[in-house]
């Protein structure tokens, strides 16, 4: 239903402004993202990028309310017209507040995570990093495009996000010859890119799944 919603919504301005300020949020979180990986991987530039990523994540902040405060106020004017899709955007528009706050999280492993992440684990981890940045591109490309199979597609790899970190995090808990601070960077980091994976499966779940079911992106077969 809301692939078609969101069609519809095309022609009409203020809800085409609601899509386009939402996607403008996934831009952001997008741009949060890989700069706080690039702050990981070269250190020295983590100073350079941290004033403007948090002014960054206040604008993801501010839009998320003011998305909301025109949800509400249309609804308030025209209690009958695009109830469900109202719905469904002060639902997902948490999810994309949510993407840059566990950017900026990943960000802040600077302070944890001092010697790099260049090692053979580290590597691992961003193989991974590459999967999830490309999910979140690609569903910014499915919401402008109303795209429900490539949002289907996403839900389904963030299954396998999710198995390959647990399985990562089970061979991390095994390793001896890292650092206590490492070890933890190292799990914080794991479990931020799951959630980040998590937040952009929900994002693409308002295209794949009727109302009820938005938020549950790895329940039960998607058909």
């Amino acid at each position: 239903m809301f692939k078609q919603l969101l069609e519809a919504w095309r022609g009409e301005s203020f809800l085409s402004n609601i899509v386009a300020e939402f996607i403008d949020m996934l831009k952001i979180d997008l741009w949060m993202v890989e700069k706080a990986i690039e702050s990981l991987k070269e250190k020295d530039k983590a100073e350079a990028i941290k004033s403007e990523l948090y002014a960054e994540d206040k604008s993801v902040n501010k839009k998320e309310q003011e998305i909301r405060r025109k949800l509400v106020e249309h609804l308030s004017i025209n209690p009958r017209e695009d109830f469900v899709a109202c719905l469904v955007f002060m639902s997902i528009v948490k999810d994309a507040e949510r993407i840059g706050d566990y950017a900026k999280n990943v960000f802040e492993l600077n302070s944890i995570i001092k010697d790099g992440v260049d090692d053979d684990f580290g590597i691992l981890i961003m193989s991974l990093v590459n999967q999830v940045k490309t999910d979140l591109e690609e569903v910014i490309s499915a919401f402008e495009g109303s795209d429900y199979e490539k949002a289907k597609e996403i839900m389904i790899r963030h299954k396998d996000i999710s198995k390959q970190v647990e399985s990562l995090l089970r061979s991390l808990a095994a390793r001896k010859d890292f650092s206590s601070d490492k070890i933890v960077g190292y799990t914080l980091f794991l479990r931020y890119l799951k959630r980040i994976s998590s937040h952009t499966a929900n994002v693409a779940s308002a295209i794949v799944n009727p109302l009820e079911k938005i938020d549950f992106a790895i329940e039960g077969e998607l058909h």
